[in-house]
């Protein structure tokens, strides 16, 4: 049993029940009547709660809200998970049904002795939460939860942009410090990355060490990826500033961020093994941005002609306001390991 902060959830339908003072049905809707296996809704009303409180949804569990409702006086929220309960007793499911038994939210609230119960299957946003929570932050789980259409674990082909950021010469810097102060630091500096990625409604894919790799454009498919992921890499750089400060100040030592950013087809989808799977992107683009992030220097954000041309297209469409000027400039022909040709490399700052 979960306890939860809020009643509803959008785009799920309701099973609705009222429960009279003594403790009979006074209206039900069509869903809840499948949930309980009346077969004519109406037919029900007036009938003892006990007649119908069983069966696969489990003996005495609206009951239980009931009761927790009356007795409180304030509204009931608890969330089970219903072993066993088919699937097909439950509203259509928006969206691809997760493997496993059901998860039901009820929701019970208690007026003048009449007691209203809301029951809400969510076991695709549990799934949804369960999956993706360490990928992206909260508000990109309830985008997903609205799209019913997608299948998020599919591995498909799309554009996406991918930035992977690290410290310059962390790995002699790590020989200096104590295993305390060590992971303080790393912490520290993948906090302020991360927050920085969800600022921009990107994707944490993984963290290597003290390497971090996003994407933008994945699992919610957003036109403007490339401003984004540039968007976010400016604010990194500026968010590593103000820990080199700090740090500085505490008498700990420097290490500048590289920042790598490439846009590109990719495949993008879920990975792994039976017992371990990974959301990720795999792909020539993805590997260029780690190459990318491994030649930048200390302070520095790499990026390549492809995000460019992207970038000024998105900025004719992308609803973010306040977006700084963004200065390219040529960093010649680069050839890096696994990459067949040369690769022309522009930096990025902030004009002005």
């Amino acid at each position: 049993m979960v306890g939860q902060t809020s009643a509803s959830v959008a785009g799920i339908d309701e099973m609705i029940l009222q429960v009279n003072p003594d403790l009979t049905i006074g209206y039900l809707n069509s869903p809840m009547a499948q949930l309980l296996g009346i077969e004519h809704r109406r037919s029900a009303l007036g009938d003892p709660l006990s007649k119908w409180d069983r069966g696969e949804l489990g003996d005495g569990v609206i009951r239980t809200v009931v009761d927790s409702a009356l007795t409180s006086g304030k509204t009931v929220l608890v969330e089970w998970v219903i072993p066993g309960l088919r699937p097909e007793l439950l509203p259509v499911q928006h969206g691809p049904r997760p493997a496993g038994d059901p998860v039901l939210r009820f929701v019970a609230n208690a007026v003048k002795k009449r007691v209203e119960v809301v029951v809400q299957d969510v076991s695709r946003l549990r799934w949804l939460e369960d999956t993706f929570a360490r990928y992206v932050a909260p508000e990109v789980i309830e985008q997903m939860l609205m799209r019913p259409e997608e299948n998020f674990m599919e591995m498909e082909r799309r554009e996406l942009t991918v930035l992977f950021a690290d410290l310059r010469g962390f790995t002699r810097i790590t020989q200096e410090l104590e295993p305390r102060v060590l992971q303080e630091m790393i912490n520290e500096f993948l906090s302020a990355m991360v927050a920085c990625i969800d600022q921009f409604g990107g994707t944490v894919d993984k963290f290597v060490g003290d390497e971090v790799m996003a994407m933008f454009g994945a699992p919610i498919q957003v036109p403007d990826h490339s401003l984004r992921g540039l968007l976010a890499a400016v604010e990194m750089r500026e968010a590593h500033r103000r820990l080199q400060e700090r740090w500085s100040l505490a008498g700990l030592p420097a290490a500048g961020v590289g920042i790598g950013v490439t846009t590109g087809e990719v495949f993008v989808g879920n990975v792994g093994t039976e017992n371990r799977m990974d959301y990720t992107a795999l792909g020539h683009w993805v590997n260029l941005a780690a190459r990318l992030c491994g030649s930048a220097e200390a302070g520095q954000i790499l990026t390549v002609p492809e995000t460019y041309h992207a970038t000024a297209q998105a900025l004719k469409i992308s609803s973010i306001s306040d977006v700084p000027r963004l200065k390219f400039s040529p960093e010649g022909k680069l050839s890096f390991k696994n990459v067949n040709d040369p690769v022309t490399v522009l930096s990025v700052t902030v004009a002005g």
